[in-house]
């Protein structure tokens, strides 16, 4: 195991590395276990990648947080990318399908209906009409689900992580990065499809014990 050879390092990268794998173990992942650690600068502050044999941190964050800090965040993001989206990867076509078939049924009725008694060019007018109505519901409905879908499974991750491994320390390690993140200037407050730190933890204070 060794951290990435391009890019920025932390003197840390092999002690999360160490705690990643660790983690592998523990949760019960079969899967590869990750071999390097990337500071990334696409990745957000607030945004922490296990995935495809790497951990990827955000660049923003180098040098801020030690690897005993890191290591609770690691524990969410390999639950939600090994655990809950390998889960839902198995049913995504069923869920995202299901819900639009009336749609386009409803349009082809209606593009039948208009060929039957519509002539001209009022006939395209009202044809990309119904085309454009058709693709903003599509996008609005798929938008909102996979929005609600991910925040899920971002709150389904953390409350996993807060049952193996403590709640306490898990809110106490969120509380820390979320003051981190504020030192770096980046918002607390933003629009994701992930929630922010404030909401995670927000929502873990609700959970009953």
């Amino acid at each position: 195991m060794f951290p990435a050879q391009d890019g920025p390092h932390s003197p840390d990268d092999e002690k999360i590395l160490k705690y990643a794998v660790e983690l592998f173990r523990e949760l019960g992942i079969t899967k590869t276990e990750p071999d390097a650690v990337t500071w990334d600068d696409d990745v957000k502050p607030d945004l922490v990648v296990v995935k495809y044999g790497e951990v990827r941190l955000p660049r923003t964050m180098l040098g801020r947080l030690t690897a005993e800090e890191w290591k609770p965040l690691l524990a969410p993001a390999i639950i939600y990318n090994y655990d809950l989206l390998r889960d839902e990867n198995r049913y995504a076509a069923l869920h995202l399908v299901l819900p639009q078939l009336p749609a386009p049924i409803f349009v082809a009725f209606s593009l039948i209906a208009l060929f039957r008694y519509v002539r001209g060019p009022i006939y395209i007018e009202l044809l990309l009409t119904i085309i454009g109505l058709y693709l903003a519901y599509t996008s609005i409905v798929l938008s909102l689900y996979i929005r609600g879908k991910w925040r899920r499974f971002f709150y389904t991750a953390d409350r996993q992580t807060a049952d193996k491994f403590g709640k306490e320390e898990f809110l106490a390690a969120l509380a820390k990065y979320g003051e981190t993140i504020s030192a770096t200037g980046y918002p607390r407050k933003r629009l994701h499809l992930w929630p922010t730190v404030s909401q995670r933890i927000g929502r873990l204070h609700q959970q009953k014990p």
